[in-house]
């Protein structure tokens, strides 16, 4: 009897010890963190995911101090931030240091352990780069704690080399890979990153899904600055809203437009989300993708238009059809915006649709055949249960998709030094030295100093619809460069055409003469249309572009209408004569 006490008692003992020594996380050399007490529970455990809070939200500091505060209190065993912290987008050492400065006055008040992942706002170039791995420490990392597997990887690698591969880079994906490998037995894996790349193709996402096999993983996301959670291999995949960053909010929480972080509960193998809006706590599926696929479908424009060269006037009208499938009202709100060469009516309306119910309103449209541009635009918002659910600006486009060409050959020319060494502060300054660029000379066979030495016209055929001039020119960060091509036509017309800009700055020369109406708008912004008359003479057209970027993110696109299908062309001058 006595010797079963004492086992007894050496049992209560050894477990006693057990459950109340922490296990604690193995960091990898100069790891972000700011180290703090871990708890001792090894079996249960919470952590929070705090969004972003820069792109915009300048003025919300106290949203990011009101999570702060309550994080504080419910004192989870540390917060992992899935990146974004500072505004960025700068070369300036004294502005990253004030920047950084700030961000960590406000984050000092947390008082748990803290591990910051970068977004595309930490690092935005190279100079960047080079800051966070001196001054921050690692751009990715793992670790293990209480038998599950972190990683939190970097979006932004890509800016480490010249030459891309995908987001993440060669060494990221392998050190990925080698932390699967040697962390099988895990009962939970937590994927974070910033920019939600399950959503971009060739991104390198898909190689490290792979890894990640039919193991229990769960994946978190922001860049969005929406939430939504995406059902993905049986899998949960979050992207995160903000935390103060910049947004337009909604009220209606099934949208995701709101301020929140989240808490995450770990209990054996289940894991629990909680969505926290300061102030108030809702499920992890408040939205999800199925609500927004159909708020998505709840409005139908139907365009019953033909453009016809042969007329004075071309007409038509747009059919719009809210069809409520939700469990509210709808009422819908259009404005069409005034337009000198487009007659619109009505150019204002509104339609109501109750639940389970569709409505139809038709608008009657015309124009002059031969100017069309500048195209219309039309606002809509829609309001559901009388809050506000959605509202978005749309193009009206009258040339049929199969009637655009997207012009594939090119001769390109780059990179050149762009001469400036900060990206200019104010987003609507259009620098001096690139307004005075000169076009090149029309020999294709002359060479040039480039920003890395001696450079010459690269003839090119382009898969994807764009122009890549980050893959093509290699370094091109704070650089501009030229792209030449050849459009043969009949006869003098005025043809419709459209350019997509991905970069900071850009113009258009048609014939050495600039078409200002197709440049770039003097703001920093990637991916943006311009539509365009392009005044093309008897025979053969040169048309050249030229394009400078401060990031890195650079890329172009051009498409131009050819109803008869009889434009010729070429990327190179040996043309016919």
């Amino acid at each position: 009897m006595h010797r079963q006490v004492t086992i007894v008692l050496l049992l209560m003992f050894y477990f006693a010890v057990v459950s109340t020594t922490a296990e604690k996380p193995v960091f990898p050399e100069r790891m972000p963190i700011v180290e703090r007490p871990f708890t001792d529970d090894p079996d249960k455990f919470t952590f929070a995911i705090i969004g972003d809070k820069t792109g915009g939200g300048l003025d919300k500091w106290h949203v990011f101090d009101r999570a702060i505060d309550e994080l504080n209190a419910l004192k989870p065993d540390f917060a992992i931030m899935i990146g974004d912290l500072i505004q960025g987008d700068t070369t300036r050492k004294e502005l990253l240091d004030s920047q950084w400065k700030e961000f960590w006055k406000h984050q000092s008040d947390l008082t748990i352990p803290f591990l910051p992942i970068p977004g595309n706002h930490d690092i935005t170039n190279r100079v960047m780069y080079a800051y966070w791995k001196t001054n921050i420490g690692r751009t990715y990392s793992a670790f293990t704690y209480k038998n599950c597997l972190f990683l939190l990887l970097n979006t932004e690698e890509w800016h480490q080399n010249d030459k891309w591969t995908n987001w993440f880079g060669k060494e990221q994906i392998e050190y990925i890979k080698t932390q699967l490998s040697k962390h099988t037995k895990v009962r939970h894996t937590f994927v974070f990153m910033h920019r939600p790349l399950w959503l971009h193709e060739n991104s390198g996402w898909e190689l490290i899904e792979t890894e990640l096999g039919d193991r229990d993983y769960t994946v978190f996301a922001g860049h969005h600055h929406k939430l939504t959670l995406y059902a993905r291999n049986d899998r949960r995949y979050f992207v995160l809203g903000a935390t103060g960053a910049g947004f337009t909010s909604q009220e209606i929480r099934e949208v995701g437009a709101f301020d929140h972080y989240s808490l995450v509960t770990v209990d054996g193998t289940d894991v629990n989300v909680a969505i926290i809006e300061p102030g108030n706590v809702f499920p992890a599926d408040i939205s999800i993708q199925e609500f927004k696929n159909k708020v998505a479908r709840q409005l139908s424009f139907k365009h019953n238009f033909k453009l016809d060269r042969s007329t004075e006037i071309s007409s038509g009208s747009i059919d719009i059809t809210p069809k409520n499938t939700l469990e509210k009202p709808l009422i819908v709100d259009l404005v069409f915006d005034s337009n000198e060469n487009w007659i619109i009516t009505p150019n204002r309306l509104q339609i109501q649709a109750e639940p389970g119910l569709s409505s139809k309103a038709t608008i009657n449209i015309s124009v002059r055949s031969d100017s069309i541009t500048p195209l219309p635009v039309y606002r809509y918002s829609m309001q559901y249960g009388g809050e506000q659910l959605s509202s978005g600006t749309r193009l009206f486009h009258p040339i049929p998709r199969e009637s655009m060409k997207v012009i594939k050959d090119w001769m390109l020319l780059g990179p050149f030094d762009l001469g400036l060494k900060n990206i200019p502060s104010d987003a609507s300054e259009f620098p001096k030295n690139f307004q005075a660029i000169q076009l090149p000379d029309t020999d294709l066979e002359k060479t040039y100093n480039g920003r890395s030495g001696e450079i010459s016209w690269i003839e090119h055929h382009t898969i994807p619809d764009s122009i890549e001039l980050r893959k093509l020119f290699g370094d091109t960060e704070l650089t501009y460069g030229f792209g030449r091509t050849y459009i043969k036509s009949p006869e003098a017309r005025n043809v419709f055409a459209q350019v997509k800009w991905g970069g900071n700055l850009g113009k258009v020369y048609l014939n050495g003469i600039e078409l200002p109406t197709a440049r770039i708008p003097n703001r920093h912004l990637y991916g943006w249309w311009v539509h365009f008359a392009l005044p093309l003479k008897k025979g053969w057209n040169t048309f050249t572009f030229l394009t400078a970027d401060y990031n890195g993110y650079w890329d172009f696109r051009l498409e131009v209408a050819d109803f008869d299908n009889v434009l010729e062309l070429r990327s190179n001058s040996s043309l016919s004569k």
